[in-house]
């Protein structure tokens, strides 16, 4: 283990990760003596889930536990965010006890292959003797956690922006909720104009340096270059001010001043709640939203998708994935950590997954079959992954930086959202987020 030891110390040895590397470490009691008898295989995995997720992420678990009690069973340890997720993971690369699995946020997917830790599903033969191919994934999913045409880490709670509206206030507001804008600078526009006729709050939306990225590939521009790291050469600049960027962050800044954008700084909760009660006719949220929405809104809403003012923009997937660890791990651990991993990707499941909290389906099987099935809502959210453009645009940035950068990027953000200059803000970020990149790629 020592040669992956220097390995992770060198790319993690600056950056986000490493800001809580000093983190307390969750006691996780090591299963290796315990996996060394003809019993079940004990496994650790680490998640991040919160919320309704995390409901339906424990239930499976214990429904993959019930239905192979003779031959794994998966202890689900929850980590915090994925921040501190990956933090403690940095740890235990020093300390010992280092998990079988880990659910990875979409950002660090870069890191996490770049530490050496990680093995792709279809190097992995699970305890049938099978490994994971990835054939039924949606092609935008797939796209996004493949590098240099291998399949990293099997996609499971998959995520894209979308806007969700009031039906009520847009009827006052005198505004089609079939007619869905084109642009997001539509949506401003539409938001000027609900406030202007309703006195509520046209949008709101938390402050998070995704919306940057978001904003950025629904216009079809690349968030990093050369090719938003997805080419055959890893990405070396962010592109955080170029004009169309700056013009759509002022356009946020100018509702946020007038009055017509509710601003409710980095809490998403704070920003769903305030929709939930009626306190703005759009709201920018993560599609894993719908669940709550569902569940607590007294007024009728609809969703649109995030609006694409190119045809090659449109959303980047979010969400997370499963990340097999090889590193100290027996033969017998790993094809058991693969047949859960895999459990987790199968048709039935990702319908489960996507009823029960709004997260999109990975798996092919399951869009078509819940294609004309499912709700007016639900078919929105089928219908935009579905339909989103595989393009560099939308496959994101990829570079082990972008958590470093993505703090850079809220930090602008939060000075845009308080009245300061948006082209210097952006500028400024741009800057500061290409000495992350530059030093990350330095220690790979």
């Amino acid at each position: 283990m020592k040669g992956t030891q220097m390995k992770i110390r060198k790319v993690l040895s600056l950056g986000a990760a490493a800001v809580v590397v000093a983190a307390t470490l969750s006691s996780c009691a090591s299963t290796a003596e315990e996996n060394t008898s003809d019993g079940p295989v004990k496994l650790d995995f680490w998640y991040s889930s919160s919320g309704a997720a995390a409901t339906t992420l424990k239930t499976l678990v214990d429904q993959f536990n019930a239905d192979n009690a003779d031959s794994v069973t998966i202890n689900a340890i929850y980590q915090g965010t994925y921040d501190e997720s990956m933090s403690k993971l940095t740890n235990s690369v020093q300390s010992g006890g280092l998990p079988a699995l880990i659910q990875g946020g979409d950002t660090f997917s870069t890191y996490l292959r770049d530490t050496g830790l990680t093995t792709p599903p279809g190097e992995v033969k699970d305890l049938k003797g099978e490994t994971f191919s990835g054939d039924d994934l949606v092609p935008l999913a797939k796209n996004y956690y493949t590098f240099d045409g291998t399949l990293s880490s099997i996609p499971i709670m998959v995520s894209q922006p979308v806007v969700v509206y009031n039906k009520d206030l847009l009827s006052k507001a005198g505004i089609d909720p079939s007619a869905a804008p084109e642009s997001m600078s539509d949506l401003i526009d539409l938001s000027s104009k609900a406030y202007a006729s309703t006195g509520v709050a046209g949008l709101t939306m938390f402050i998070n340096p995704w919306w940057s990225e978001q904003f950025t590939a629904s216009e079809g521009l690349e968030y990093c270059t050369p090719e938003n790291g997805v080419g055959s050469n890893p990405a070396d600049a962010f592109k955080l001010a170029s004009d169309k960027q700056v013009s759509l962050w002022k356009g946020v800044q100018d509702l946020v001043n007038s009055g017509a954008m509710l601003n409710t700084g980095t809490d998403g909760s704070a920003s769903a709640n305030a929709f939930i009660a009626g306190q703005a006719a759009f709201m920018l949220q993560s599609s894993q939203i719908y669940g709550d929405v569902k569940a607590n809104a007294p007024f009728e809403f609809g969703v649109w998708p995030l609006p694409a003012g190119s045809d090659k923009g449109g959303a980047v997937p979010g969400g997370n994935s499963i990340w097999l660890i090889k590193e100290g791990k027996s033969e017998r651990e790993m094809a058991a950590a693969a047949s859960f991993a895999s459990f987790m990707g199968s048709s039935d499941v990702q319908e489960q997954i996507f009823t029960e909290t709004g997260y999109l389906p990975t798996s092919s099987k399951t869009v078509e079959k819940l294609n004309g099935s499912v709700t007016d809502v639900q078919q929105v959210l089928l219908d935009q992954f579905a339909n989103t453009p595989d393009t560099t645009a939308t496959a994101g940035c990829h570079t082990g930086a972008m958590g470093e950068a993505r703090t850079k990027v809220k930090e602008a953000l939060e000075g845009i959202f308080g009245g300061a200059d948006v082209k210097s803000s952006l500028t400024d970020a741009e800057k500061a987020a290409n000495a992350e990149i530059s030093s990350y790629n330095e220690r790979r």
